[in-house]
């Protein structure tokens, strides 16, 4: 996964390695066999566990053998003391051992997750052993996942994890995994109220946000028929462009304005180092959304003000988000312009400023630009035309794309 296939699968590939393993195969599969017997008898001497361990240290993906020892080691949980401890011990040092050999086992994870949830381990160490697994490979989601665990059982700050990730994507501009970690801590350091909500919930609010614009929408043009109200007109440019932020389970409010403009020049420092690298441009695109979204929450915002008092103070906060979005949009428009003098084939800086314009005509901020909207979409279908050339693996995406049916710079909340 993430081009770095598992290392256990690479040493089959040597003809050698690939034989010793064949040879094995027998005792693996009698050795399964004998340990599935004492499970099916309810047997969990020291003899069997014993072959267990040595079955899991050549095969740690078989779940089976691993679900044996949790059986087997539950009594001794409940009860406690030195034996509960001595197994905790026993239990961390197999699975440290197994995760040597395959660090992506999702089996061998798991039971250092459940021995780690008695309340035994030593959680500094944990931290400390999950970032030697990250310093070898940052983008083992395994030891993500793990660390974020870890961290939660610790009570650890999310401002000290995002930290720890200001340090590893300084190290390295491409770990995408410490970029989309940053996804989850932001929200979380700075919408601590957020509640989660199951998936069925969510689609149930979704389906009544839709009834609900739906049924605006119909007011909003009865009312704009009777009185021409261009206050509303804004409000419809707004929601049609960023729309789809209706919030989720993950993040309900955008990330604060001078909170993304440091995030901002964060990742234009990594487009400097490397602007072929994918990973920060997934990122940026997340940025970007958030960007869209204060738009979008002064929109909603003016929507459910009563008075007519009310109703102009939202108003004056939608034009002032929108103005200080199309400040953004234009800043950035211009920051790429300057790498693509630079490097005028660079497909990354050509594919964001295309969505950049996108935005801005989708927006209404032509004229603001002493453009027509007409000719800001004109740009925007030549770029897509200059990265069909360059392109061409992705020529379908960018003839979408120029068509409007691949406006992707809206992402949903919470999401990458």
């Amino acid at each position: 996964m993430h081009g770095r296939p598992r290392e256990y699968k690479n040493k089959l590939k040597d003809p050698k390695a690939a034989e010793a393993y064949t040879k094995k195969a027998p005792a693996i599969k009698q050795g399964t066999t004998l340990v599935l017997e004492c499970r099916r008898q309810h047997r969990y001497d020291q003899a069997a566990l014993t072959a267990s361990e040595k079955m899991l240290k050549v095969v740690p993906e078989i779940y089976t053998i691993w679900n044996y020892r949790r059986e087997a080691l539950q009594p001794i949980f409940a009860a406690g003391g030195e034996a509960a401890a001595a197994a905790c011990a026993a239990e961390l040092a197999l699975t440290q051992a197994c995760l040597q050999e395959n660090p992506k086992s999702y089996s061998t994870w798991h039971h250092r997750k459940w021995v780690v949830a008695q309340g035994l381990a030593d959680l500094a160490k944990e931290l400390k052993l999950v970032g030697s697994a990250l310093a070898l490979d940052g983008r083992n989601f395994h030891a993500w996942n793990y660390r974020q665990f870890v961290v939660k059982l610790m009570g650890v700050h999310a401002e000290e994890e995002l930290s720890y990730t200001s340090s590893l994507i300084a190290a390295d501009f491409s770990n995408y995994s410490a970029w989309h970690y940053r996804t989850m801590l932001l929200p979380r350091l700075y919408n601590e109220d957020i509640a989660t909500v199951s998936f069925d919930e969510l689609m149930a609010t979704a389906s009544e946000q839709k009834q609900q614009q739906q049924a605006s929408s119909t007011t909003a043009a009865s009312d704009s028929a009777a009185a021409d109200d261009s206050s509303q007109q804004a409000a419809a440019v707004a929601l049609r462009a960023t729309g789809c932020f209706t919030g989720t389970a993950s993040q309900s409010r955008p990330i604060p304005l001078h909170v993304l403009e440091q995030e901002y020049e964060m990742v234009h420092q990594a487009f400097a180092t490397d602007s072929a690298d994918q990973s920060p441009w997934i990122y940026y695109r997340w940025l970007l959304g958030n960007s869209l979204a204060h738009l979008s929450q002064a929109q909603q915002q003016q929507q459910q003000q009563g008075g007519q008092q009310q109703q102009q103070g939202g108003e004056q906060q939608l034009e002032e988000a929108r103005v200080v979005l199309g400040e953004v949009l234009a800043r950035e428009v211009s920051r790429f312009a300057e790498h693509l003098a630079v490097d005028p084939d660079a497909k990354w800086p050509l594919l964001m400023t295309a969505r950049l314009k996108e935005a801005q005509a989708r927006l209404g901020l032509a004229e603001g630009l002493g453009l027509d909207s007409s000719d800001l979409q004109q740009q925007v279908q030549e770029l897509y035309v200059r990265l069909q050339q360059l392109d061409p693996l992705r020529a379908g995406y960018y003839a979408d794309a120029a068509a409007g049916k691949a406006f992707v710079v809206v992402q949903a909340l919470g999401t990458v």
